[in-house]
């Protein structure tokens, strides 16, 4: 859906509330978008296995 929004508010990112939509821009225009739900879903093989490298690679150790 395009929005359009009205002065002085040039552009909105994010969500405002919890209600399940956000904000953004594409291509010069508002976009309001439904969030995305993830509650059900199960991660596959290929998921897994790259969010374990990504860990092994980017993992930082908390300060003392």
């Amino acid at each position: 859906m395009i929005a359009e929004v009205i002065i002085p508010i040039d552009t909105l990112r994010g969500q405002l509330r919890k209600d399940g939509y956000y904000f953004r821009m594409y291509k010069g225009k508002q976009i309001v978008q439904r969030c995305p739900n993830r509650k059900a879903h199960v991660k596959t093989a290929n998921e897994q296995a790259n969010q374990e490298r990504f860990v092994a690679k980017y993992k930082k150790s908390k300060p003392a």
